[in-house]
């Protein structure tokens, strides 16, 4: 009694390619799925500000991206949880928006030269964020 069968090579060739297919699709989706795409995302205006900041909202994270010059920027980046106070700070047609850690030790946030509709929208998205509740991961056993 044998315990494996012989194959003829297409037949062998035929498994070998549904196998590499697989493989692939499943390396692919665990690439997409571990970048996520920001869920709201503020950047000064360009006049203004010859290369513009930008502040990209996750659902867990905010990013600052402070640009420097061409091809060089500056990424900050901090947890909902670690936010201890927002601050939209308004003029009649401009604003800029302060996120202040609770470890004082660390910089403030400072995305400058938003418009005053945008610095405001995100000053209460962001706070909608930290007020929500956290998500409960349960067990599936």
């Amino acid at each position: 009694m044998t315990k494996f069968a012989v194959l003829e090579p297409e037949q062998a060739k035929k498994i070998e390619e549904e196998a590499v297919k697989k493989f692939i699709s499943s390396v692919e989706t665990k690439e997409t799925a571990k970048k996520p795409e920001p869920i709201f995302v503020v950047k000064a205006i360009f006049p203004f500000q010859l290369f513009p900041d930008e502040l990209q909202v996750y659902k867990d994270k905010v990013t600052l991206i402070n640009r420097l010059g061409p091809g060089m920027e500056k990424i900050r980046h901090l947890h909902l949880q670690e936010i201890a106070q927002l601050e939209a700070d308004c003029g009649p047609i401009f604003g800029h928006l302060h996120i202040i850690p609770k470890l004082r030790t660390e910089e403030a946030m400072l995305i400058e030269r938003l418009s005053r509709r945008k610095a405001l929208e995100a000053r209460d998205f962001i706070e909608e964020l930290i007020d929500k509740p956290p998500e409960i991961q349960e067990s599936t056993f």
